[in-house]
């Protein structure tokens, strides 16, 4: 019996074996363990990927308005920045790295303006700065460039001090939007002759950018023949500016030039309608974007009205590239985003083209002297012309500038100031 037992046991034992040699224990193989790292595994696996760790962004830094009474502007302009930036990091970012931008709020009030770009200098290390939409913005946060060494591209503002060599940090400074002078210069020839302002009331925001342009648009003015016999500067906050109509209204004004925001605009010329007012109504500076103005009002309130522009959304020829021009509507409709806003929003995307130029000439490195020394030489066909400073101008880009009129609640583009 015990040697049946025996017997039995050696049996069991020799089909035991038997089934192990024919693999039946490859199912429970043990996952790798701290002793034995999964590199042992990736070695008997040729096709699984190695591990790439994303490419450190090239960043930048951005000063505007999102809080305040100009904060719509300011997103807006974050909104073609964003565009822009989403299109430059799907055809590879900039040197095979993805830009990003470091984003504060500067009220369009100039100390925080100042104080947001300190911050994005000292801590976050940025070698670039976009900013500051407005001009008195501008003008105060270009010493902090200055004093630090770092470049700033400025989309927005048109004050003529921030192209004079004696301001302070000019040296670091480079501008895409125009100066009100040059809106004046493009504007000259038919300020008199065409729209027949040989009176004219000026109305505008009361900052360096208001007092800026009436200048300009006075000399012009007068130039041609005509003359301005009043001078109105309100305060950016304002809501109430029924003196200031009523006023002109019983003057001998034939027209109204105006320098502030949409937003403000589309107040001003409510209460011009409520008083029954007919005087040609004039506005500049870029931040005037006449659908705006219409959907912060009425098409019956804008109509007539006439506006200088740097972008006119639906006339893809007049852009610096009509293709690009043409793309862009059509990403902008994509995603949703505000009609009213298209009219600042081309700033965000082509001063963010210009910053994203800039790194690509100094190899992405985060030196802001190299920098400063290849933005003169950046060339960019964007959607408000081309690019390019120009260091007779004040390191100073000429962009489009053209007068529009609303019409049955779209802009016309007068044909005569081509000829």
């Amino acid at each position: 019996m015990a040697k049946k037992m025996s017997l039995l046991s050696t049996l069991l034992l020799i089909l035991g074996l038997l089934l192990s040699a024919c693999g039946g224990g490859s199912a429970t193989q043990a996952a790798p363990t701290e002793a034995q790292p999964a590199a042992d595994t990736k070695s008997e696996s040729p096709t699984a990927a190695p591990t790439v760790a994303p490419a450190e962004p090239v960043k930048f830094g951005v000063v505007e308005p999102l809080t305040g009474p100009v904060a719509d502007s300011g997103s807006y302009v974050i909104n073609g920045m964003n565009i822009g930036i989403d299109k430059i990091n799907a055809e590879g970012g900039v040197c095979g790295r993805p830009l990003e931008a470091i984003v504060m709020d500067g009220k369009n009030d100039p100390q925080e303006s100042a104080n947001a770009a300190e911050l994005l200098i000292t801590r976050d290390q940025v070698p670039i700065i976009m900013g500051a939409w407005g001009s008195s913005s501008t003008l105060a946060v270009m010493p902090v460039m200055e004093r630090h060494g770092v470049p700033l591209v400025v989309e927005t503002s048109s004050s003529g001090k921030i192209t004079l060599p004696e301001t302070p940090g000019f040296a670091w400074t480079f501008r895409i939007s125009p100066m009100s002078a040059m809106e004046a210069e493009a504007s000259e020839p038919y300020l008199v002759s065409k729209l027949g302002m040989t009176k004219v009331a000026v109305l505008s925001v009361n900052n360096d950018w208001g007092r800026g342009a009436a200048q300009v648009f006075k000399e012009a003015i007068e130039r041609q023949g005509g003359k301005v016999i009043s001078e109105d500067f309100i305060e950016q906050s304002a809501t109430d500016v029924l003196p200031q109509l009523t006023k002109i209204k019983n003057s001998e004004a034939d027209s109204i030039l105006m320098t502030t925001s949409a937003g403000q605009i589309a107040t001003i010329l409510k209460q011009y309608v409520e008083l029954g007012m007919t005087q040609t109504v004039l506005t500049t500076g870029g931040s005037n974007y006449p659908i705006a103005v219409m959907g912060l009002s009425s098409k019956e309130i804008v109509e007539g009205t006439y506006h200088l522009v740097f972008y006119v959304p639906e006339r893809f020829d007049l852009a610096g590239d009509p293709e690009l021009a043409k793309w862009y509507l059509e990403e902008y409709k994509k995603r949703g985003l505000p009609e009213v806003g298209l009219g600042e929003s081309y700033r965000g995307f082509d001063g963010v083209n210009v910053v994203a130029e800039a790194f690509k000439a100094v190899d992405c490195k985060a030196d802001p002297v190299a920098l400063q020394q290849a933005l003169p030489k950046v060339t960019f066909k964007g959607l408000s012309g081309t690019v390019a400073f120009k260091e007779r101008d004040g390191h100073q880009s000429r962009p489009n500038i053209y007068l529009v009129q609303m019409v049955d609640g779209k802009m016309v583009v007068p044909d005569f100031q081509f000829k």
